[in-house]
């Protein structure tokens, strides 16, 4: 009996001190405000560490031309107009990579908030004719970009990037590289924590 009881406690503490609780992301709905304009997305969560940003709402539009050269741009416009927004669509899955070290350190981790390496997929398409003076294009951008998610107070999400991209007008089959960046705060709805 004692060698059964001395067993069951040995296991016991074994599987105690070796146990790992392992954090992961949570699914988020959220209402965004950033640099690519206003509007709404729902991340859901696909693996422990894997999500995917659905975004969409109106903000601003780009401007992709052919160069006149032979050398490719690495810049192209982007406008902002109140008068004349731009619809887009965006898809990002998002590996979120120290989420554990953050937990771990005894730092928040509630809304995701941890580093990630993203793929952005990005439609923009202008909601009013061509003007000559504020010209946006129907655009298909993509990227690949390293970001920081942090939470602030309990429904505020902050999200930053930075990366490089391509940028392609479907209205004059030609495209630009681009440096990706952008930042974008999120009310949150629902309060939701890292599990």
């Amino acid at each position: 009996m004692n060698k059964i009881l001395l067993w069951v406690l040995s296991l016991s503490f074994f599987v105690a001190t070796n146990a790992q609780t392992t954090k992961t992301v949570s699914s988020l709905a959220k209402l965004d405000l950033g640099l690519q304009g206003i509007g709404f997305s729902y991340e859901p969560k696909v693996f422990n560490k894997f999500t995917i940003d659905l975004c969409a709402g109106v903000g601003g539009g780009y401007d992709v031309y052919a160069a006149d050269d032979e050398i490719p741009s690495f810049l192209n416009n982007y406008e902002y107009s109140f008068v004349k927004p731009a619809l887009y669509l965006s898809l990002t899955p998002k590996y979120f990579y120290n989420i554990q070290e953050r937990v771990n350190k005894g730092k928040n981790a509630q809304l995701n908030s941890a580093n990630y390496i993203g793929i952005r997929v990005k439609y923009v398409t202008p909601l009013s004719e061509y003007d000559p003076y504020h010209p946006i294009t129907t655009t298909i951008l993509t990227n690949i970009h390293w970001g920081i998610q942090r939470a602030i107070g309990g429904h505020w999400l902050f999200n930053s990037q930075v990366g490089a991209g391509y940028a392609m007008s479907t209205d004059c089959n030609c495209g630009v590289i681009y440096p990706a960046l952008d930042f974008k705060f999120a009310w949150v709805l629902g309060k939701k924590k890292v599990k």
